[in-house]
């Protein structure tokens, strides 16, 4: 795969990993039966400000609102959902995955990152493709409680890689996720990933997870070299 060779040993790559309270963020799922009666829609937004003493007109607020609205965006071709609570994420990824299939999930690490700053990371060695079969990414986005955009699309390939990584400035060492999707021709132009990423639809791309984002795989994975 092309695009894995900006991932080789020795190569050094500019990457903002923020600091995070995982205590803080993202905020705690809230259970169930409470995210069910809680509205989660633009057309009822003002209510749900309200409810939660939160300025519309307002840096969170705004955050809020376009999350509501990418949660509303229809995604041709592939399934997502904005879980509000951790039942329906695993409900999600057990539909995706399917009956009797194990799953967990790995994410990017970074214990000893001291500075949240843009700065080079240097590629320590391969990176190493995680088997599975299909994978499941979560993302989580600003809101009131946690609100995680998962997905899952049979019509592109999705593969995803470990790899470990050194801060140029003090020698940080993140263990990151990177995950590649092999095909993005048949996804919209709209499609979130390409405004996430700031790039063009066509081909193949891999972009580095932060911490907080969640790739939920098979359990019979065994991680192999990608190169």
């Amino acid at each position: 795969m092309d695009e894995l060779l900006s991932f080789r040993a020795g190569t050094k790559l500019p990457i903002f990993f923020p600091i995070r309270n995982l205590s803080l963020y993202p905020p705690l799922f809230l259970p169930q039966n409470l995210a069910k009666i809680i509205p989660f829609s633009t057309k009822e937004a003002a209510a749900v400000f309200h409810l939660f003493s939160v300025p519309p007109v307002s840096r969170q607020g705004e955050a809020f609102l376009g999350t509501l609205l990418t949660c509303e965006d229809s995604i041709k071709g592939e399934n997502k959902i904005c879980a509000t609570s951790l039942d329906s994420m695993v409900g999600f990824v057990e539909k995706a995955f399917g009956p009797g299939v194990g799953f967990e999930f790995v994410t990017t690490t970074h214990p000893t990152i001291t500075t949240p700053m843009i700065q080079s990371y240097t590629v320590l060695e391969a990176p190493v493709e995680i088997r599975s079969g299909k994978i499941v990414p979560c993302h989580p986005f600003p809101y009131f409680y946690a609100v995680y955009f998962c997905h899952s699309d049979p019509n592109y390939g999705t593969k995803a890689f470990k790899l470990r990584l050194a801060a140029e400035s003090g020698g940080d060492e993140v263990e990151a996720v990177v995950v590649c999707h092999l095909d993005s021709k048949n996804l919209s132009s709209d499609h979130i990933v390409f405004r996430m990423l700031g790039i063009e639809k066509g081909g193949s791309f891999c972009h580095v997870f932060r911490q907080g984002d969640l790739v939920w795989i098979q359990k019979t994975t065994t991680p192999v070299a990608a190169m």
